[in-house]
């Protein structure tokens, strides 16, 4: 477990942190269970919803349409409720903020007819049916992302040759968007991210939160009492890494253990070179093979970009070519399996989004 501390860099770079309240008694360790909701068109509180629709009718979770922000594209706002189309304002998609990116309700504004917003069939009593979802964990009143998943293409739910200008949809087609948004599974109301970086971003806020938990309660740091505060205050938050049910007390990977059998976020430094068709980070520690035997780790990070590549990977593979030029070494954190190849760990990196790099510094 990566705990706080260790490795001495000055950070800056690609891995934005969240900036949160420091006074410990004001940070909360909470899980936030929404009201009523269908599927994925989650009403946390009052005229609030995690999922939205822009102009050109794509249908997304408002944390897919902020990873589009990050990723340098547009979103294409204004955003409408998929279902009645009434008109949304959009919270922590173009700036950041400590809430969750989700949508609102302008003031004085309601969803049309026997729309509320949300997904699922309609019962008779008007209502939708609710269904048992995922509760948001949330420390210090921001909210932390609970799964690392696949980029999905958008889901449509206007007709072929509706492009939203005509009439607002009357109530059988409200039912018909909801039951198409309800059936697709790739969509979810818990925060969800493709990006590395934005786990990490979390991380890092919930191991400061762990810190002030255990000094708050008067242990001191490094003792066994402070370690099991510590501990248990990360494994009480869970993150699905693309279908492993973990924690972000057991995620998370440093050079202190055997690398796992399984996919884990491993962290590192070591100088940026390029060989090939990849950059290689060699890092600056040896790890663990078994109790009393210690190996080289190697960071191997692809540096061709597949087609229609998003621009946050392009400039991210422009960074590291000016890195690798520069000789500059940095810390790293990145998503995979390490493996063993010849007497030493591998941990092959084919995309940028399992990658997020931080401190950047010149030898």
């Amino acid at each position: 477990m990566d705990r706080p501390g260790g490795r001495g860099f000055k950070f800056s770079g690609r891995c934005p942190i969240l900036h949160i309240r420091r006074n410990a008694s004001v940070l909360s360790n909470k899980r936030v269970a929404p009201p009523r909701t269908g599927h994925p068109g989650m009403q946390s509180e009052a005229g609030l919803s995690s999922l939205g629709m822009n102009i050109h009718g794509d249908v997304r979770s408002a944390s897919e349409f902020k990873q589009i922000v990050d990723d340098g594209g547009r979103p294409y706002g204004p955003y409408r409720c998929p279902f009645c189309e009434v008109r949304y304002e959009e919270r922590c998609i173009v700036t950041d903020c400590v809430r969750a990116p989700h949508f609102k309700l302008p003031k004085n504004t309601s969803h049309r007819g026997s729309c509320n917003g949300e997904a699922g069939e309609v019962v008779p009593s008007g209502k939708t049916e609710p269904s048992i979802e995922p509760k948001r964990t949330v420390v210090g009143e921001i909210e932390l992302p609970e799964a690392l998943v696949n980029r999905r293409k958008a889901t449509k739910v206007r007709g072929p040759e509706d492009d939203g200008s005509g009439p607002p949809p009357d109530d059988a087609e409200v039912a018909r968007r909801r039951r198409i948004v309800a059936s697709d599974r790739t969509i979810s109301s818990r925060y969800t991210t493709s990006q590395l970086q934005a786990i990490i971003s979390a991380y890092k806020k919930l191991k400061s939160h762990a810190y002030e938990v255990a000094i708050a309660a008067g242990l001191t740091k490094g003792t066994k009492q402070y370690n099991e505060s510590f501990g248990k205050t990360l494994d009480a938050r869970p993150l699905d890494l693309y279908g492993q049910k973990l924690t972000y007390g057991n995620a998370f990977q440093g050079s202190k253990l055997i690398p796992n059998r399984k996919e884990r976020v491993y962290n590192g430094s070591g100088l940026v070179r390029a060989n090939g068709d990849h950059f290689i980070v060699e890092d600056e520690d040896s790890w663990p093979k078994s109790k009393t035997e210690h190996v080289h780790f190697s960071l191997k990070i692809a540096r061709l970009l597949v087609p229609d590549a998003p621009t946050s990977h392009q400039r991210a593979l422009e960074e590291l070519e000016r890195h690798a030029a520069a000789g500059r070494s940095m810390r790293w954190h990145a998503y995979g399996l390490a493996v063993l190849r010849d007497e030493r760990f591998e941990l092959l990196i084919d995309s940028f989004d399992h990658i997020c790099w931080t401190g950047i510094y010149k030898r």
